[in-house]
């Protein structure tokens, strides 16, 4: 008897079965089935280079990288430059999501990686010398944001990389000139940008940043609360009207005792408020103040009342005066901001404002000085000051 089995698409196997009286014999003849082996291509992955940064180190390098790792979605790290577990974890994360090696120890590739993808600038908090490490790219340079106060320089050495471009600029727009091979002159407290640019590829790079800041430089004319002065010469509110306006004409020069209308100086009357009669002379960017006769009493003396800066002006010849010739004793003037201000006075200036403006007032055992703002809005930290009064505004 012979008995045939199928299965699936290959030859089946033969089994034949002879019967006979005295045994059975089963021979099998097995089936050839052919395999088809498969073959899975996959990428690459890159070789690592040679680690920038490792667990346990505390740089600038680790700094940079926590940065990155936060702004490129990576961490939530202290940005200390301790490399710990957390920033492990955040550097294995990255190295995984961007398809390099998973080793935890940072390449040049991956803060490149890293650097493309991050639109953030970098703060600096400037004091003394500060080190940061950073990759700029020919369309991405690296941006580093740092508050600069006025009369200050800042250096910006690059100790490590070559080719690269180094560009200051002020929150206004303006680009801050070289001197020499890498000091820049501060002249306008504010926001500064350093922008670090390789035209020719990624480049890693180290950065030292030197700020100083420099002596406030006082002006002839000294602002003070309970007057003013030219040259050490003191003309305090109070004193008789005529000798001041005497002093102040001899102290301005070029012949301005012709006349007051040569400056448009002539007294004008104050209208608001006028308990007294105030009234007063406007020059070169001044204003001097006195009381007037009082109606109730004729004969009462004209004295120095109060006094007003606005700016540097022309003089008399045309000759622009400079923008420092008149500071508090401190080195504020007309232009300098609020944080110039709090860190000339610190917390002896107070925010107040009227309905219409604002101003920091300065109080001392002779008076006060009245710090104005344009607007009628609160003045942030890079308002710059409009006017310096010996006394606040009411209303």
């Amino acid at each position: 008897m012979v008995v045939t089995s199928c299965s699936g698409a290959a030859d089946p196997a033969t089994t034949t079965t002879t019967t006979t009286d005295m045994e059975t014999t089963t021979s099998t003849t097995a089936a050839i089935v052919e395999e088809t082996t498969t073959t899975t291509s996959s990428t690459t992955i890159p070789d690592s280079g040679p680690p920038l940064a490792v667990q346990g180190d505390t740089n600038e390098t680790v700094e940079a990288f926590q940065f990155l790792l936060n702004c490129s979605g990576f961490g939530d790290l202290t940005v200390d430059g301790v490399f710990g577990p957390a920033t492990l974890a955040a550097v294995q994360a990255a190295q995984e999501s961007l398809g390099r090696p998973v080793d935890g120890a940072p390449d040049d590739a991956l803060l490149a990686d890293l650097s493309r993808s991050c639109s953030d600038s970098r703060r600096i908090e400037a004091g003394g010398v500060v080190t940061v490490v950073g990759n700029a790219a020919p369309t991405d340079p690296e941006i580093f944001q740092l508050a600069l106060l006025s009369d200050s320089t800042v250096s910006l050495t690059v100790i490590q990389g070559t080719g690269l471009g180094v560009t200051v600029r002020g929150a206004d727009g303006q680009e801050v000139p070289v001197e020499g091979q890498s000091t820049y002159s501060i002249a306008t407290s504010q926001d500064y940008t350093v922008a670090i640019s390789s035209p020719s590829g990624p480049a890693t790079f180290t950065l030292t940043v030197n700020v100083t800041e420099g002596v406030r430089e006082v002006g002839d004319w000294i602002l003070a609360t309970n007057g003013i002065s030219y040259r050490g010469t003191k003309l305090l509110l109070g004193s008789d009207a005529q000798t001041v306006i005497d002093q102040i004409f001899d102290f301005l020069g070029h012949g301005v005792r012709g006349g007051y209308e040569e400056f448009d100086t002539g007294w004008y009357p104050i209208t608001e408020p006028q308990p007294l009669g105030l009234r007063g002379i406007r020059i070169e960017g001044f204003a001097f103040l006195f009381h007037g006769p009082d109606p109730s009493n004729p004969d009462r003396p004209e004295t120095f009342a109060r006094h007003r800066f606005f700016g540097a002006a022309s003089d008399s010849a045309g000759d622009p005066r400079p923008d420092g010739y008149a500071t508090t004793a401190e080195g504020i003037t007309i232009g300098d901001t609020v944080v110039d201000l709090k860190d000339a006075y610190g917390d002896d200036v107070v925010l107040g404002h009227t309905t219409t403006e604002y101003y920091y007032q300065f109080t001392d055992s002779g008076g006060e000085l009245c710090f104005y703002f344009e607007g009628a809005e609160e003045p942030t930290d890079f308002s710059p000051i409009v006017e310096i009064a010996s006394e606040c505004r009411s209303g």
